[in-house]
Formats: structure tokens, C-alpha cells, sequence
């Protein structure tokens, strides 16, 4: 066994705190968009959510963040959430040029393959 690199295993670490962090940020971020989105009568007209609606939605929108965030893994069950994701996407916009296909939507993310090659 070689040498442990202890500057390395920090820095990983460091990398993996921050990043994180940016993760934790934006999803706030994305979190108090909605909200301000969602309570904007320039937006939604009259129909304006308040509290206890933008509640109901938060807490649903949590939950398909964790039925779906298997997509953006590395994870074994990565393509099958890519792909019910996709499912599910189309039952809402429809089969048509409007719908754009998570490998699109999701261009930074590397595409899942079976032959053992790397893009």
C-alpha cells in the first residue's frame, strides 16, 4: 500500500464540504424563487399562493426531489429515474416539440452507458 496523502484527503474533503454548500445554496435559492414566483400577482393574476398553499407545494416538490434525484447520480438506478422522469415529464407538456429530453435538459451530466466506454 502507498503512502496516504493527508493534504489530499483534506483537500477532498474541503472539495466535497463546499460543494455541498453550493448544492445546499442554489437548491434555497430555487426554494425562495418559487415562493416569490408563486406569490406574485404579476405572475399568477389573483390566484396567488399564500402560506399554507406554497406549504402543500414545497413539501410535495421535496418529495419528487427525492423520488427523482437518483437521475443526476451515479447511482445504479441512475437511467431508470432518468427515464420515468422522462415519463412523467411527457404526461404534463405532451408528446411534441415542446418537450425536451432529459439528456438535453441535463447536458452537463455524462450520458449512462452498458458497453464499458467512457465519452
Amino acid at each position: 500500500m502507498g503512502k496516504r496523502n493527508g493534504y489530499l484527503e483534506r483537500r477532498k474533503i474541503r472539495d466535497e464540504v463546499m460543494q455541498d454548500a453550493i448544492r445546499q445554496t442554489y437548491q434555497q435559492y430555487m426554494t425562495d424563487m418559487l415562493i416569490l414566483t408563486l406569490n406574485d400577482p404579476e405572475v399568477m393574476g389573483k390566484d396567488v399562493f399564500g402560506y399554507v398553499r406554497l406549504k402543500r407545494v414545497l413539501d410535495a416538490w421535496g418529495k419528487k426531489y427525492d423520488q427523482f434525484f437518483d437521475a443526476l447520480t451515479k447511482n445504479p438506478e441512475a437511467d431508470y429515474a432518468r427515464a420515468k422522469m422522462d415519463a412523467a415529464m411527457k404526461a404534463i407538456v405532451g408528446n411534441n416539440q415542446d418537450f425536451i429530453p432529459f439528456e438535453q435538459r441535463y447536458q452537463w451530466l455524462p450520458e449512462i452507458r452498458y458497453d464499458g466506454k467512457r465519452l
